[in-house]
C-alpha cells in the first residue's frame, strides 16, 4: 500500500491507500500505532473496496483530525465512505461521523464507547500525572496494560496472527512511540469524553446505516459501556462476539470481515440472514449474534 502525506494547518499527515471498487472504506486505527496496524483488516477488504488509512498525528482535538481525514477523502476524490473505527478508532470514527455526515456513507464501530464524561475526568487527572512522569515509565505502564488484553488463550490457526502482532507491538513500543504520541492520544481521548455529546435522534435525516461489533467479555468495554453506545445510535444493527475479548480483529478477522461485508452489501431480509454472505462463521463454536 502506498505511503501519502499532506499538510494540513501546519501539520503532515500520512495515509495509506489500498484496494479497488466503487466504495472507500476509511479506516481508524486504534490508540496503539498507525495506519500500518490496519494492514490486515485493510487487506481483506481490498479485493472489493477502496481503503484509506490515516495516521493519526500528534494533535490535541478531535476537530483538527476529523478537518484532516475529511480533506485527505477529497484529495482521494472520495464523495462519501464507509467509515470504519475499532477501540481509539471507534471514538474518531463518530466523532467524524458528528461532524461530516455528508461524507460518511455508513459507520462502523467495533469495540468501542460512547462518550463518558467519568471516563474523561479520570483520563484528564491521569493526563497530568503522566505529564509528570519519565516517558520510560509512561511507557512502560501502557505496555503492561496493552499485554494484558493480549493473555487470553489463543486457538493455535491464531498463533502466528498473535506472535507476529506482538513482534510490531515490541517494535513500536521500543522504536517508535514517542511522548508526544502518547500525550496526543490521551488528549484526543478526553476531548472524546469531555466534550463530545451524542443523542439518539442525532442522525435523523441520515440516509446511512450504523453496524455495531461487539465481544461479550470484552475487558476495555465493559456491559455498561457497551449499552450506553447501543442506546446513542437505537437503530444500528449489533454483532456480539461470544469470548473475543478486545481482539476480534486478531482472533476472528475472516469473521469480521465477513459480517462487514453482508452489512454493506444489505442484500439480507433479517439480521441473521447476514451470516449467509459469511461462510466461514459456519461450523465455529462461538458465532456472533446479529440483533436489531
Amino acid at each position: 500500500m502506498p505511503d501519502k502525506s499532506i499538510k494540513i494547518g501546519g501539520v503532515e499527515w500520512h495515509y495509506v491507500t489500498g484496494g479497488r471498487g466503487e466504495q472507500t472504506l476509511l479506516l481508524f486505527h486504534g490508540a496503539v500505532g498507525g495506519a500500518e496496524t490496519m494492514r490486515w483488516l485493510a487487506s481483506a477488504f481490498e479485493d472489493e473496496y477502496r481503503t484509506v488509512t490515516p495516521t493519526v498525528a500528534d494533535v490535541s482535538t478531535l476537530g483538527e483530525v476529523c478537518d484532516a481525514a475529511s480533506a485527505i477523502l477529497d484529495r482521494e476524490h472520495v464523495g462519501r465512505a464507509v467509515v470504519f473505527g475499532g477501540s481509539f478508532g471507534g471514538m474518531v470514527a463518530q466523532a467524524f461521523f458528528h461532524r461530516r455526515r455528508a461524507q460518511v456513507q455508513d459507520l462502523v464501530l467495533l469495540s468501542t464507547g460512547a462518550p463518558s464524561p467519568k471516563i474523561g475526568a479520570r483520563t484528564k487527572w491521569m493526563t497530568a500525572l503522566m505529564r509528570l512522569l519519565p516517558f520510560p515509565l509512561m511507557r512502560g505502564m501502557m505496555r503492561l496494560e496493552i499485554s494484558r488484553h493480549l493473555d487470553a488463550p489463543v486457538p493455535a490457526e491464531q498463533a502466528a496472527r498473535i506472535a507476529e502482532f506482538r513482534r510490531r507491538l515490541d517494535h513500536y513500543f521500543e522504536h517508535t512511540l514517542t511522548k508526544r504520541t502518547l500525550l496526543s492520544r490521551v488528549a484526543l481521548s478526553v476531548d472524546f469524553n469531555r466534550n463530545e455529546r451524542y443523542a439518539p435522534g442525532d442522525s435523523a435525516g441520515w440516509p446511512g446505516r450504523v453496524l455495531v461489533i461487539e465481544s461479550d467479555d470484552d475487558p476495555m468495554i465493559p456491559p455498561e459501556e457497551r449499552r450506553r453506545l447501543r442506546e446513542a445510535y437505537p437503530r444500528a444493527l449489533v454483532c456480539t462476539f461470544a469470548g473475543a475479548g478486545h481482539m476480534i480483529p486478531l482472533l476472528r478477522l475472516e469473521e469480521l470481515v465477513g459480517v462487514v461485508k453482508a452489512f454493506l452489501k444489505d442484500d439480507y431480509s433479517t439480521p441473521a440472514e447476514i451470516f449467509a454472505e459469511c461462510p466461514t462463521a459456519e461450523g465455529h463454536e462461538h458465532l456472533p449474534q446479529m440483533s436489531e
